[in-house]
This record gives structure tokens, sequence and C-alpha cells, in this order.
């Protein structure tokens, strides 16, 4: 069962780049790890005339692609189902699971804190969150990191799933 971290934040705050490093960090340090970028509006992936498109165009409701080395799935969920759900779904094989967004998921979740002027989501009702990736200081006690410190956030999620699976 993958150790599952969503990584939350304002919109621009940095997510994707520290999730970017943190891929190299866990990658040097041999753990296996998927992505789960998590959005609140809809996708597509497909294109429109291409089979795959055609096929569930037609009403197929799962759709693979694939190649050697590759493959691509596109599947019309029954219910809605949040990523922790799909995590252990697709991803079960793997160590670690790190999703972009999700705030509302029962995991636990490390901030990027950016330039906004909204208030930091640790600040603002967001629950689980363990520790703040930002370049400013931030209240609170929570574990803090530099939004480049990928190596010290990714220590810290070990260290929480070494903790978690004793």
């Amino acid at each position: 069962m993958p150790f599952i971290v969503s990584i939350v934040g304002r919109s621009g705050s940095g997510k994707t780049t520290l999730i970017e490093k943190l891929i190299g960090h866990f990658n040097e340090r041999g753990h296996k790890i998927a992505i789960i970028k998590h959005l609140r509006h809809d996708f597509d992936i497909d294109h429109p005339g291409k089979d795959t498109w055609r096929y569930r165009a037609a009403g197929c409701g799962g759709v693979a692609i694939t190649n050697d080395r590759e493959c691509a799935l596109v599947e019309r969920l029954g219910c809605p189902s949040g990523s922790v759900e799909l995590a252990l779904r697709y991803f079960g094989h793997y160590d670690i699971v790190l999703v972009e967004g999700d705030k509302e998921a029962d995991v636990f979740k490390v901030e990027v804190v950016g330039d906004s002027t909204e208030a930091p989501l640790f600040d603002s009702g967001t629950g689980n969150i363990v520790a703040v990736a930002s370049d400013m200081p931030v209240p609170g006690g929570l574990p803090h990191f530099a939004r480049n410190d990928a190596a010290g956030v990714g220590r810290f999620i070990e260290n929480l799933l070494f903790e978690t699976s004793r």
C-alpha cells in the first residue's frame, strides 16, 4: 500500500515545482513514485477524432492506450472518487503517491505558500497540514522548509512514512 501525501497550496504557489524536485529526491533514494494531479474543473486528455476518443464517444466507460513502454487510461467514474481511492486502485504497487491539490483528502498535507494575498490554507481551516514550504516566515509552529528545499521536505515525508508504518 503506498504512502499518500498531498502537496497543497494556492494557485501559483510553487506546488508543481516542488513536486518535480521531490520526484528527483525520491528517485535518488530508490522510492517508486506516482503523482495524481487533482483538479476542481473538467478536463479531457483525449482528442476529437482519435480512436480512443471515438470509443468513449460511442459509450465505452474505460479506454487504455499502450505501447511497450507506457500506457494511459481514461475511465469514466461511476461515482465521485477522491485521490486516495484512485491512488489505492491504480498505484498500490508504488512506495509514495504525491497528490497535487485535493486539500479535502484525509491524508497528511504539505502546504506550499507563495506570494498570494489569500490566507494560507493552514490558517483557513484545511486539516492535516503537517508542514509548510515557504520562503517567508510562517507563524503557527509547523515544520517549515524553503520552497526549493526538496531534500528537506522529502526527508520529512520519508520520516512520516516510517513513523506511520511502525
